[in-house]
């Protein structure tokens, strides 16, 4: 068994360097903030923009969040609700992943079939999240596995068991690791099957023993 101890997991993905500034249009005038509907300071122009009168500036909608970094929350609810784009989930699932292939580059190959186990540490928060929302992770760290050359697929032929979490709270964020358990397959129904035994030892998998 190898036992991968991953600290301070990754938990937000950065989506942008700067968000960029939103502007009051003439079709959000409802939700406008009463200090911009006095009419002898701020007024729409042609384009439907409002202008600060003086300075004929745009008035910016978002000036606290304007220029800074725009980070998203890993959950994997996102994903399977549909709610994501699709380049914004690529761009989660990818960081992920390189996140992951620092630690899993230095697990040598592994002997298969494989079984998966993993622990969580993480703080309770509001205590309302679902363990199975961050299921992210183990496609992630499994996809990892393989490019990592651990081993040569993730299919049932390799992997025999995928991960789920056991929980453990702790006080502090920094305190947050993953555990992941990498075990060797040895169940007979599993060896002893026809289609492993001849899958693994065939001279066309010679890959699969060992990779």
């Amino acid at each position: 068994m190898i036992e991968l101890q991953i600290p301070e997991y990754i938990t937000h993905v950065q989506l942008s360097k700067a968000r960029k500034a939103k502007y009051w249009r003439k079709k959000d005038e409802s939700k406008l903030p009463i200090k911009y509907r006095d009419k002898k300071k701020y007024r729409f122009n042609k384009e439907g923009y409002l202008v600060e009168l003086t300075s004929k500036l745009r008035v910016i909608a978002n000036p606290k969040s304007a220029g800074t970094p725009r980070y998203l929350k890993i959950n994997g609810q996102s994903i399977y609700s549909g709610n994501m784009r699709p380049m914004v989930r690529a761009k989660v699932v990818n960081a992920i992943k390189d996140f992951f292939r620092t630690y899993t580059d230095t697990v040598p190959n592994q002997l298969v079939p494989i079984r998966l186990e993993c622990d969580i540490y993480a703080p309770l928060a509001a205590k309302n999240w679902d363990l199975d929302n961050q299921w992210l992770y183990h496609k992630c760290f499994i996809d990892a596995l393989v490019a990592s050359e651990v081993i040569f697929d993730d299919n049932v032929m390799f992997v025999t068991q995928s991960p789920g979490f056991r929980y453990f709270p702790v006080d502090t964020p920094e305190e947050r690791k993953l555990v992941y358990r990498i075990i060797q397959e040895d169940r007979p129904e599993i060896l002893e099957h026809e289609t492993y035994k001849s899958f693994h030892s065939s001279p066309d998998s010679d890959e699969s023993l060992t990779f």
